[in-house]
């Protein structure tokens, strides 16, 4: 990989993991709400029914408070409107909703030496406060957040934007995703590609990583 000039990231699985083991149960939400009277697997469906919801245009917290109180007043059922305000308050405003891998803040510091940086992430406006406070923005040349650009990554054209701007060849970027099938799309694009896989439980056709440590490893 002596060519690799980018190094293209996804957030979620990658960089960061969801505190309470879903990315959209916070914990003031469970802290409001007893675990035992939510149906998981039904929010899991209910949730697919709003994808709509979640794969809006958003551009600013504002807009994604708004679409959180819409969410979780179509998944939860017989909740006060005030706490649903609360529990979407908190998944917009709150830090405490994600927490950073370990390796992440040394790594990235290590790798923005020799490398351009660039998160790629079906994510909303509020990651980026959540990055500039664990100290981590700067650390990216630039960053692309789906609902900002109204785009994810399965649509594929949410590849171009980096690959253009960053006027990058074939085999000038790695992209390193926990999805394989977005690893797919962004090979087709001319990127390489690696798996994240943080809990060491896939067997996958790429090359495959479990923590950003190997990540050096490999470039060196």
């Amino acid at each position: 990989m002596k060519n690799i000039k980018y190094i293209i990231l996804d957030f979620g699985k990658v960089l960061a993991y969801p505190t309470t083991g879903n990315w959209n149960l916070t914990p003031r939400l469970l802290e409001l709400i007893d675990i035992k009277k939510l149906d998981i697997e039904k929010i899991k469906q209910v949730t697919k029914q709003y994808n709509n919801i979640l794969s809006e245009k958003i551009e600013t917290l504002e807009q994604e408070y708004d679409m959180y109180i819409r969410y979780y007043s179509s998944i939860l059922e017989n909740i006060d409107k005030k706490i649903i305000e609360e529990i979407s308050y908190d998944r917009t405003y709150n830090d405490d909703k994600y927490k950073l891998y370990d390796d992440v803040l040394e790594t990235l510091k290590t790798l923005k030496q020799n490398y351009k940086l660039i998160l790629l992430s079906d994510n909303w406006p509020s990651v980026i406060p959540y990055m500039k406070n664990n100290n981590i923005y700067n650390l990216f040349d630039k960053i692309y957040i789906s609902s900002i650009y109204g785009e994810e990554k399965k649509d594929k054209t949410f590849f171009n934007y980096p690959i253009k701007d960053f006027n990058i060849n074939p085999h000038e970027a790695i992209f390193i995703d926990d999805n394989e099938s977005l690893l797919d799309i962004a090979k087709e694009k001319g990127l390489d590609v690696i798996l994240m896989d943080r809990n060491k439980n896939n067997k996958s056709k790429y090359k495959t990583i479990n923590n950003l440590d190997e990540l050096k490893q490999i470039l060196n």
